[in-house]
């Protein structure tokens, strides 16, 4: 087949789950030798889109073909062919790095002697060489994430497919994986994507953009314009509305660390940090995959005991006494810290008598928390049905029903759409005017450009704590994407365990 021609054909394509259409009449034609990119809001049928591409799952209408094969008549035959990178963990982490290769060439029947050579190249290329073995689950997640793409290239697909191939990982490792995805598309490859960065999506030969199922544009990015000012002609921003919370005085510190580590099976994740937070600060914390972040946040929130050092959130010494630091934090997990199996108002319930919160107080935040989701009248929701972007929202509001001190929000944006991200982080701004302290983990520097202070971890430590404009300048720097590079590339090692 000649370059340019259709590798993948997409026909009036439907699909339905139960009452849920996921999709609807979608035609495309992606072109061999293309890096195609699916953008969309949460919810839009990307990952449907892709998973009936790759022959995982079956249209309810319409047809896919891949290299004239019918993805329901010959799916094993495509599978066969095809990479494909999903959104979930794909490796075994209980084998080593270079353990999960060979499983994947053997099940994928590379040769031998082209087995060797792929994989002396993959691992050169992706730095994996001085880690074959360490078992996966000791990665940090952006070296997962390059396993994951190693093992899905050790075939040498003609077609690659990757789903948010770079979401949950920090910026360095972020130029690591494009830089292997533009080297593997350099061979003439098809390279089909979705990802919720618009930085990415910029990059790619052409772009569909995807909503409620439909396909709503296809053109080149710059055909298409400033991407973000695309989800916006679309997508309505939220309106939080008035915040249902007394304002507290700013100033004064509300967190207090000296000296912290916390050592796990003798691993220091996090090794004698200082640091202050005033009341009313949006303090960005931010480092590479395995550099501390989570471990720090859960030892603030008393989860996890520290090894040595102290601890004061709101007053209260956190080592000595953590369950009494619950009632005064609200806290959201990268998971979103949400019942999937509840109804959306028997998390809003859950939530406010863990925090207790009085009755008629409840009744009034969760009428503002259901109006703020876009939920009015449909508390009785299984939690699990709505979108990601919505659960999003439900999490945070729910870790606000008691109106904390300090907020804790752990990579609170990951995956959502920039409209979403943008109202979320209006969000932030607005609790902080009450006097709410936000401790916020992100991997999007271009947010952390809105907090007060930031502070930069790696391997444990702290190398370097100020306002962004500040740091900016000290380190010469347009952006904080560049400092954060420079800071992380000046420490030769990236990957330690997380």
């Amino acid at each position: 087949m000649r370059s340019g021609e259709a590798v993948i054909e997409i026909k009036n394509l439907g699909r339905v789950f139960k009452r849920n259409r996921a999709l609807k009449g979608i035609d495309l034609e992606i072109k061999r030798g293309e890096l195609f990119c699916i953008v969309g809001p949460d919810g839009s049928g990307k990952t449907t889109l892709i998973q009936t591409i790759c022959a995982i799952l079956d249209p309810s209408e319409g047809a896919v073909t891949v290299e004239g094969l019918d993805t329901v008549k010959k799916a094993s035959l495509i599978t066969s062919r095809i990479g494909y990178m999903s959104q979930a963990y794909s490796l075994y982490e209980d084998l080593t790095a270079e353990e999960n290769l060979d499983f994947f060439a053997k099940i994928r029947k590379v040769p031998d002697d082209l087995f060797a050579s792929r994989k002396e190249r993959l691992l050169k290329f992706s730095g994996l060489s001085d880690f074959l073995k360490r078992k996966t689950r000791h990665l940090s997640g952006g070296m997962q994430k390059k396993l994951a793409l190693c093992c899905n290239l050790i075939h040498e697909p003609d077609i690659l497919i990757l789903d948010e191939p770079t979401l949950g990982v920090d910026p360095l490792s972020r130029r690591h994986l494009w830089q292997m995805i533009n080297d593997y598309h350099s061979g003439g490859k098809t390279i089909v994507l979705a990802t919720s960065y618009m930085d990415e999506a910029k990059r790619c030969d052409r772009l569909a953009f995807l909503l409620e199922g439909g396909l709503v544009a296809c053109d080149t990015p710059g055909a298409m314009g400033d991407l973000d000012e695309v989800f916006l002609k679309y997508i309505r921003p939220v309106d939080w509305g008035k915040i249902p919370f007394p304002a507290r005085e700013a100033g004064g510190d509300v967190i207090r660390v000296e000296g912290l580590s916390k050592r796990f099976d003798g691993f220091t994740a996090v090794d004698g940090i200082d640091f202050t937070v005033k009341r009313g600060e949006v303090f960005g914390f931010v480092g590479p995959n395995g550099s501390g972040k989570t471990t720090t946040i859960r030892a603030l929130c008393g989860i996890i005991p520290p090894s040595e050092g102290s601890i004061e959130v709101a007053g209260i010494d956190v080592a000595s006494s953590p369950s009494d630091v619950k009632g005064r934090i609200g806290y959201m997990s990268q998971r979103f810290s949400l019942y999937l199996d509840l109804t959306v108002e028997e998390n809003m319930d859950f939530f406010g008598q863990v925090y207790g919160v009085d009755t008629e107080t409840l009744r009034a935040r969760k009428g503002w928390l259901l109006e703020t989701t876009g939920l009015a009248g449909k508390g009785n929701t299984i939690t699990k049905e709505v979108s990601g972007a919505v659960r999003q929202r439900l999490a945070l509001g729910c870790s606000l029903l008691h109106n904390p001190d300090v907020l804790f929000l752990d990579e609170p944006t990951s995956g959502v759409d920039p409209v979403s991200r943008r109202s979320f982080w209006e969000m932030i701004g607005a609790l902080a005017k009450t006097g709410t302290t936000v401790f916020v983990t992100t991997h999007y520097l271009s947010e952390v450009e809105a907090c007060t202070r930031v502070a930069f971890i790696h391997q444990g430590r702290i190398l370097a704590v100020d306002a962004p404009k500040k740091l900016k300048a000290l380190y010469g720097k347009e952006t904080l994407e560049e400092v954060f590079i420079h800071l992380i590339e000046g420490v030769h090692d990236t990957s330690g365990p997380r």
